[in-house]
């Protein structure tokens, strides 16, 4: 009967560990290195908002069968370049996937851009909106990872 009451009492006390260490919030101090990658994907990030909203509004002034062509190579480095930024820290995981999702968007919208031309400018102007939307929401991923906590 002592064993059992034992084996419960331990069962219990590693139940509670294991809950506190898997309920905790997250460590929200950065290291050196993990500032200069939030600091670069915050640059990057900016830069290809940029570029994408410059693509997006000069498909609805466009009188030509493609898009303004001088974002477009900058817009094709999407993934090369936010690739180049490294691994992200742990905790800022999903605005690394949020990013990637939106570099999607915009090579899909490249894609469609350079077969349909004029034909496709309204989904081709949906897709690299999408890709804006995801590069904000990535954005407020940073600002509420990072928030303190009180």
């Amino acid at each position: 009967m002592k064993g059992i009451g034992v084996f419960v009492a331990v069962l219990l006390v590693a139940g509670g560990i294991a809950m506190y260490f898997y309920t905790r919030p997250p460590d929200r101090n950065l290291d050196a290195a993990d500032r200069a990658w939030v600091g670069a994907y915050e640059s990057w990030s900016a830069d290809m908002s940029r570029q994408v909203d410059r693509a997006e509004v000069s498909i609805g002034v466009s009188r030509g069968d493609r898009i303004d062509p001088e974002p477009i190579p900058r817009l094709d480095a999407c993934g090369r370049t936010l690739a180049e930024l490294g691994e992200p820290p742990a905790l800022l995981e999903a605005v690394l996937d949020e990013a990637n999702r939106a570099c999607g968007e915009v090579a899909y919208a490249l894609a469609l851009n350079a077969q349909y031309g004029t034909t496709s400018r309204a989904s081709t102007r949906l897709h690299l909106h999408r890709a804006g939307r995801l590069l904000e929401a990535a954005r407020d991923t940073i600002e509420r990872q990072l928030a303190p906590t009180d």
